[in-house]
């Protein structure tokens, strides 16, 4: 999932134009579902918004082989924002028992504050591929 998410962003980049921001807005996860249905077409499957007995709801579940990817999906809004979509992202990820999760924001900030990256964070005892695109 890591080099999907890496290869995501490649991909991103060269297809962003910023008179596309509004669409993107709305539509980011249409787009890396698009990206994605390929890779995994065969060999696993995804969820969208798949619900917890709680009603709280994860944005994709990928099933890939006997692999489970938990991957969250956000708007860029601040620092603050960022460490509440890590929590948000590790109560899905102790809900599932799993130790790496996956966060994938969309950063529609103009000039040189807009720094896309991907990196593995540790978040209290559990790992997580953050991309910035």
């Amino acid at each position: 999932m890591e080099l999907c998410l890496r290869r995501f962003a490649e991909h991103y980049a060269e297809l962003f134009n910023k008179h596309d921001t509004k669409f993107l807005e709305k539509h980011g996860r249409l787009l890396f579902l698009s990206y994605l249905k390929p890779l995994i077409n065969g060999q696993g499957f995804y969820h969208i918004e798949s619900c917890f007995t709680d009603l709280r709801r994860m944005d994709i579940v990928v099933d890939f082989g006997k692999e489970q990817f938990i991957i969250e999906l956000k708007l860029w809004h601040g620092e603050h924002y960022k460490q509440e979509a890590y929590k948000q992202l590790l109560g899905y990820m102790e809900s599932k028992n799993a130790n790496t999760g996956y966060l994938l924001t969309f950063d529609f900030r103009k000039g040189s504050s807009k720094k896309p990256f991907a990196e593995w964070v540790d978040f209290n005892g559990k790992h997580i591929f953050d991309v910035v695109v």
